[in-house]
């Protein structure tokens, strides 16, 4: 009777009402899902379905030990996951937000936001106890990664005002002191010391460049480059730091190489630089190409093994600057579609390799 009176006033009944239910959440864009009591989904909508192609014996089974038996969570977001989903069948939250990497079916991974809410056992808007948990999840894997692209332009950003701050504020001293003592004394040769600042100032401010630059967007002139030329220029020029009295270069296979000269020459020098400021006092540095890709070795104490990604991040520094050496060796590499590899050399001292970089001879 009770039904029948339902219908008389244009009320659905109950089975009619979940049916509505079950069309609606079908409809939703966002992958939906009900969790019972014990934390098995007994209900998942289509989209759900849709979207991770997983079957009945993953969706509609105990969550989340279901999906990490089957290798597509691991057991720390499991872990998360189960908490966040306790508190809620609890009653100590009304509503828990939780960000999760899945693998889906296709073996593609996905960074979603899922919102979970209590589901009670009365349909009147009631407040009767809490039978399960109603789960809404929401791809953000564009979004996560947008922040985390704003997080990494942020950290450069930072880092490039340090190193403007820092590695520019020398050179710029030495010019004006000069300027200001030829203005003094009327010796212009000390003008010499100023051009000298100034083309170092130069030479940062390109290597600024390179750096807030997205290797895709670096122009890359590529010509074939003698690359024992360039790095006996690059030892004799002076432009990359004074080596060690006693120091020694070795070029053992000259090349040819295919490159943009500028580009490669900034990248060898700064490797260079390198070995003139960590590898001792009379180090022999080697310098060549071969099937594996260009290297620049010296025979100095190295770095540790654990430390080898931490040298290329741009702001490390062993000597109080900002570090920027081997960022600018790694950003060329990227631009020319090489990898910067940092590793041990043959006589156990440092060695950076831009494996990709092959000889065209």
């Amino acid at each position: 009777m009770d039904d029948q009176r339902d219908r008389d006033h244009g009320t659905p009944r109950n089975d009619e009402r979940a049916r509505y239910a079950t069309a609606v959440v079908d409809a939703v864009r966002d992958g939906t899902y009900v969790l019972d009591a014990d934390r098995v989904r007994v209900f998942a909508n289509d989209r759900l379905r849709e979207v991770t192609e997983f079957g009945d014996d993953l969706l509609l089974a105990k969550h989340p030990e279901r999906l990490v038996e089957a290798g597509y969570w691991p057991g720390d977001e499991a872990d998360r996951y189960r908490e966040a989903v306790e508190r809620v069948l609890a009653g100590d939250s009304r509503e828990e937000r939780i960000q999760l990497t899945t693998t889906l079916g296709d073996g593609s991974s996905v960074t979603t936001e899922t919102r979970l809410t209590p589901l009670t056992a009365d349909d009147e808007g009631r407040n009767g106890p809490i039978v399960g948990v109603v789960g809404v999840i929401r791809d953000v894997t564009d979004r996560v990664e947008r922040e985390r692209e704003l997080k990494r332009l942020n950290e450069r950003l930072e880092r490039l005002a340090g190193f403007l701050s820092h590695d520019l504020r020398n050179p710029l001293s030495v010019a004006t002191g000069y300027l200001d003592l030829a203005r003094e004394t009327g010796d212009v040769e000390r003008l010499d010391q100023v051009e000298e600042a100034l083309d170092r100032i130069e030479s940062l401010i390109d290597d600024a460049l390179v750096l807030v630059r997205e290797p895709a967007a670096i122009d890359v002139a590529g010509t074939t480059v003698d690359l024992g030329e360039l790095a006996r220029d690059c030892w004799r020029s002076g432009d990359f730091g004074e080596q060690p009295a006693g120091a020694t270069l070795v070029v053992e296979d000259e090349g040819p190489v295919r490159a943009d000269p500028t580009l490669l020459r900034r990248a060898l020098g700064n490797l260079l630089s390198n070995a003139f400021d960590h590898a001792g006092e009379r180090p022999t540095v080697r310098v060549g190409v071969d099937d594996r890709g260009l290297y620049v070795a010296d025979d100095g104490p190295g770095i540790r093994e654990d430390a080898h990604e931490e040298v290329i991040e741009f702001g490390v520094s062993k000597g109080g600057g900002t570090g920027i050496g081997l960022a600018i060796v790694e950003r060329v590499a990227a631009a020319h579609g090489w990898t910067l590899e940092i590793g041990e050399s043959r006589e156990g001292g440092f060695e950076a390799r831009l494996v990709g970089a092959e000889p065209t001879g």
